[in-house]
């Protein structure tokens, strides 16, 4: 189904909020400093080791000070890190720093040392441990600070890459191809049609608006059995709805079915912004604007735009690849209907503002059709098809951008290229490598 697992939105929920694992932490070590002061008090034998209070006091304030400082730090360099990657690649991707689980586990290591450190000296100054409790105290505090000096050592290398162009371009790169898998490619377990409205069926819109991030098909399954009908999707996570355009559509038309209303609307799951778990399509355009961003006039950086094209082909060969998995057309839920990823939308989301953008550079102009050749070659009937109309927009764009006369040549040549291995299928299935016939 079209649904995050229990899992998954335990995942959302800890990428979209930075506070939930420091939180946790703290509460550990709150609970730790209380089973300390309970195992004191409840702990009959005898116990021969002795820890001088306060020497123990003097330790946990000497690290709550020091954590205190370092968890600060981390702090800074995190949303440091996150508008480094806004302003090197694309806004979007400061979400994917800020719900970067190493950064945000290591601030957890320095929250909780420092939250168990002042509740520790606390619960000392105030309440009797003996000296079995101040034993299991100084061992809690051994325990943290190895956690604090693993975490710290991974930190060190991690904190040099975050924020990085390239560490960003990685990551976006790593969202859109965990996404490449059957369950999300095809159309999560319902049957594929063509998105059109059906006769005779009853439209419902979305509750709000914004863009569909879970679909719950289980549930339309159950309400188009009840109502011995079917439930036809005309969105698929990532797209973006209103309150009056019809998201699905219920048949037949029955005064049970405008009693289900309710129900059918609260399957969708609609947020302010696209999410990077289940909208296939968000980690595409992500990289594009990567490259968009790169090209333009400010910072006129076209070797990034190149490096994009090659991890986009990466995607769409993996896209490829489970379209033609059995896995993907699998139904599970034979009375719900949504409309399949389609090739075309996956080239356009893409290619078209690095066509746009990065006409007037000749190296992007010729790598761009090189890249769509390599697309042609993945001989997929709808992908050839994007692929060539694509080719052919990018052309016009670069005959009316480029001024030399050379330049504009080597891009015809490039795209001649393209045109070829579409009128030829059988050549289209030569290695991904071969020359495209140009260089520069």
């Amino acid at each position: 189904m079209a649904q995050l697992s229990l899992a998954g939105r335990a995942r959302r929920l800890l990428a979209r909020n930075l506070w939930i694992r420091p939180a946790i932490a703290s509460l550990f070590s709150i609970a730790m400093a209380a089973g300390a002061y309970f195992f004191g008090r409840s702990y009959d034998g005898r116990f021969d080791l002795d820890i001088d209070e306060p020497a123990l006091v003097s330790l946990f304030t000497i690290f709550a000070s020091s954590m205190l400082t370092v968890a600060t730090f981390t702090v800074s360099a995190i949303v440091t890190a996150a508008s480094s990657a806004s302003n090197s690649t694309t806004p979007r991707a400061s979400r994917l720093v800020l719900g970067d689980s190493k950064a945000q586990i290591v601030l957890s290591a320095f929250i909780a040392a420092f939250i168990y450190s002042i509740i520790s000296i606390l619960a000392l100054k105030v309440l009797q441990y003996g000296n079995a409790g101040r034993f299991v105290l100084f061992a809690g505090l051994l325990a943290i600070v190895a956690f604090v000096l693993v975490s710290f050592v991974n930190w060190v290398d991690h904190a040099m890459k975050l924020g990085r162009q390239d560490t960003t371009i990685e990551r976006l790169s790593e969202a859109a191809l965990n996404l490449m898998r059957p369950e999300h490619v095809g159309t999560w377990g319902a049957v594929a049609y063509d998105g059109a409205a059906p006769a005779a069926a009853l439209g419902i819109a979305a509750p709000s608006v914004g863009y569909v991030s879970e679909l719950d098909l289980e549930q339309l399954q159950d309400i188009a059995e009840a109502l011995g009908g079917a439930v036809y999707l005309t969105v698929r996570p990532g797209d973006f709805v209103d309150a009056r355009q019809p998201f699905a559509y219920l048949t037949p038309v029955s005064d049970a079915a405008r009693e289900r209303e309710a129900d059918v609307c609260a399957t969708i799951d609609v947020s302010a912004a696209r999410e990077f778990d289940t909208d296939v399509r968000f980690g595409l355009v992500n990289l594009a604007e990567t490259a968009d961003r790169a090209l333009s006039p400010g910072i006129n950086d076209p070797g990034t735009a190149i490096a994009i094209l090659g991890r986009q082909l990466e995607v769409i060969t993996r896209w490829a690849d489970v379209v033609a998995d059995e896995a993907c057309g699998e139904v599970r839920h034979d009375r719900v209907y949504m409309p399949p990823l389609a090739a075309d939308e996956i080239v356009r989301d893409c290619f078209t503002p690095i066509a746009r953008d990065g006409a007037g550079a000749v190296e992007v102009g010729i790598r761009l059709q090189k890249t769509l050749a390599a697309v042609v070659r993945l001989n997929r009937p709808d992908m050839t098809r994007a692929a060539l109309e694509m080719s052919q927009t990018a052309l016009a764009l670069a005959e009316a951008a480029l001024v030399a006369e050379p330049h504009k040549a080597r891009v015809r040549k490039a795209a001649a290229e393209v045109r070829r291995l579409a009128d030829a299928p059988d050549e289209a299935e030569q290695d991904l490598t071969a020359a495209a016939g140009v260089s520069f």
